[in-house]
């Protein structure tokens, strides 16, 4: 571990490299992938958003449990000689960044299929977890980690992924709603049974950094992307529809309104929801979902009701 924070330390020592790696961090970040999913949808793409969707749950949910396993401490919780330019409570390994770049922008790559876009890709991939060391939120083995694992569940994707769209294509769309609901649930209940296990959690008196009030033994992150992950469903089930803009314009209102609905969706819901117990979490759930919804139906009826789509006014009107 000290080679580890002797590297970030050096990192840290750098000029003005703080900032530029805090804007390639946000590439990195699931609030970015969440929006990239949304305008995909919104721009004909609705078949890749919710491919790329389905990534994101599936990465976020084994990287949430690896955390849980291992519960590994961040660089800045160590040590005082870290300065930590963003804070984070869950634990530090796998670096959550690191692994959905590699996941996320290898499924873009492997899609585009053009050498020049892969590369490209590639070195933000690179910058991403190059990232997250200069912040000082994670060692240098969390983000080869999260490589690792990212890359074993894009490979485990791309593999299963043909046979589980053909599968799911021949399912009513109620049955694929409640498949999305069974597997969401079973998600959290193994990351809740995980986190029981290690439970009371108490940091080693060793460490020097910011611990006091730490509590990163949650599955919150689990409870998010699961509720995103049946919105995501149950948003696809009622619309299935694929339309474009009537124009640039219409589209660039339609995206900036869509935009505009998720961060409501998300800080506004949030600021009604209990702080603690089961009240918050169910809150947290139902609020993903409906986050995930937006995306793929509620944001594309609006649209059609405001006319952003060719005939769509006059379709609404009849």
């Amino acid at each position: 571990m000290s080679w580890e924070i002797d590297l970030i330390r050096l990192l840290q020592s750098v000029p003005g490299l703080v900032l530029p790696m805090a804007g390639f961090s946000f590439f990195g970040s699931p609030a970015f992938y969440l929006a990239f999913v949304a305008v995909l949808a919104w721009w004909r793409e609705r078949r890749f958003a919710y491919e790329i969707g389905a990534l994101i749950v599936i990465a976020a949910i084994v990287n949430d449990l690896v955390k849980l396993l291992v519960h590994a401490p961040r660089p800045y919780w160590v040590t005082t000689e870290i300065i930590p330019y963003e804070t984070q409570a869950s634990f530090g390994f796998p670096s959550a960044h690191a692994e959905l770049a590699v996941a996320i922008w290898g499924l873009v790559a492997l899609r585009i299929g053009r050498p020049a876009v892969t590369l490209a890709l590639g070195v933000l991939v690179l910058l991403v977890g190059l990232s997250r060391l200069v912040l000082g939120v994670h060692f240098p083995l969390d983000v080869a980690g999260g490589y690792l694992i990212g890359l074993g569940v894009l490979a485990a994707f791309v593999l299963a992924e043909p046979g589980v769209a053909r599968t799911a294509r021949r399912m009513a769309p109620g049955m694929r709603v409640l498949a999305a609901l069974v597997l969401s649930l079973g998600a959290i209940g193994l990351s809740t049974l995980v986190a029981g296990t290690i439970e009371p959690w108490v940091p080693e008196t060793a460490w020097t950094g910011p611990i006091a009030g730490l509590a990163p033994v949650s599955i919150e992150y689990t409870l998010i992307v699961a509720g995103i992950g049946l919105g995501l469903v149950l948003g696809a089930a009622i619309d299935g529809g694929c339309r474009s803009f009537r124009s640039t314009r219409a589209g660039l209102a339609g995206t900036i309104l869509g935009l505009g609905v998720l961060v409501l969706l998300w800080f506004g819901a949030g600021l009604l929801l209990p702080p603690t117990g089961l009240e918050a979490g169910l809150g947290i759930y139902l609020r993903a979902a409906a986050i995930g919804y937006w995306c793929m139906a509620g944001a594309p009826a609006v649209f059609c009701r405001l006319g952003l789509f060719p005939g769509s006014r006059n379709q609404a009107e009849m």
